[in-house]
């Protein structure tokens, strides 16, 4: 993995995939394609074989008393399976997709089509969100203060300037102050009860908790936090402790929806792109978190 991330760009990226036979065994050392294949037939370990043909290898079993031989791709089991393009250029698309080039930029950089980097992009999506999810701690903790807030994300309809109120999709989001870790949510009802829900799955208890004066967050404070509220409708900043505000996250709503708005709000896609804003954000070197992500959820048994 040391190879891939130390990778500055695509150019750079390119000379380490130029060669297919190599980096099958760079892949395989960074556990992203498996390094070792069982036979189904009997169990026996795999041998890999060089091939002229696609992915330059793949798994064999000679075949013996016991087994009549089998063979399969070098990509069993990883998330490279039933893709036709090349591992060169997924792992190309994976870097644009990781830098946020759009995917016209990114057929034309990476040799692909536009549908079938879409479609590999849309794919990265689906990895990071189930990534993030099976890996977010909760923010904040004693001493340290987490500022909490909601937000309307509304998708026009048929472009008519109009917009309906059942096509609102609602954001509860949280930023440590000290940490900027963050949380992003969707939420279904905004009551007490689902926004308190929330809250306790997201943030640790001994956090102080700010937020504007919504009776949704009232008792937020049994729930083992520290709650501070200041009064939108009169002023942003509490006049007699100016350390109660929501300053951060409403900076942050100013970062996530443009995010939103350039890849679509469209609502069954809506938690995708949240995981990829935290994923983007979040990380200094996002195509490692990015491999790591696909690391992770591969399956080679």
């Amino acid at each position: 993995m040391e190879v891939l991330a130390g990778v500055k760009s695509l150019t750079e990226l390119k000379k380490i995939t130029e060669n297919e036979h190599s980096l099958v065994g760079l892949l395989q050392k960074a556990e992203i394609l498996s390094p070792t294949q069982l036979c189904k037939k009997c169990n026996r370990r795999m041998k890999l074989k060089a091939t002229r043909k696609a992915n330059a290898c793949k798994w064999i079993c000679k075949p013996t008393s016991s087994c009549t031989g089998s063979e399969c791709t070098v990509r069993t089991g990883s998330i490279f399976k039933n893709s036709r393009l090349s591992l060169s250029q997924l792992l190309e698309i994976t870097y644009e997709w990781s830098q946020d080039v759009k995917r016209s930029s990114a057929s034309a950089e990476c040799g692909a089509c536009k549908c079938a980097v879409l479609k590999w992009y849309a794919f990265l999506r689906t990895v990071t969100a189930q990534y993030i999810d099976a890996n977010q701690a909760q923010i904040g903790g004693d001493g340290l203060t987490v500022e909490v807030d909601e937000s309307v994300v509304t998708k026009r309809k048929y472009g008519r300037g109009r917009r309906a109120v059942n096509n609102q999709a609602w954001l509860v989001g949280g930023i440590c102050r000290e940490t900027r870790e963050i949380f992003l949510e969707l939420v279904q009802e905004r009551n007490p009860e689902h926004m308190h829900s929330i809250i306790k799955q997201r943030v640790a208890p001994g956090s102080t908790i700010v937020t504007d004066g919504w009776w949704a967050y009232n008792a937020i404070e049994h729930h083992g936090y520290r709650h501070e509220t200041v009064n939108h409708s009169e002023n942003f900043v509490n006049p007699s402790d100016r350390t109660v505000h929501t300053q951060n996250i409403e900076n942050l709503w100013r970062w996530v929806k443009p995010f939103l708005r350039s890849k679509g709000t469209n609502r069954g896609s809506l938690i995708n792109y949240l995981r990829e804003y935290q994923m983007k954000r979040r990380n200094r070197n996002c195509f490692l978190s990015v491999l790591r992500a696909i690391q992770a959820v591969q399956d080679f048994t």
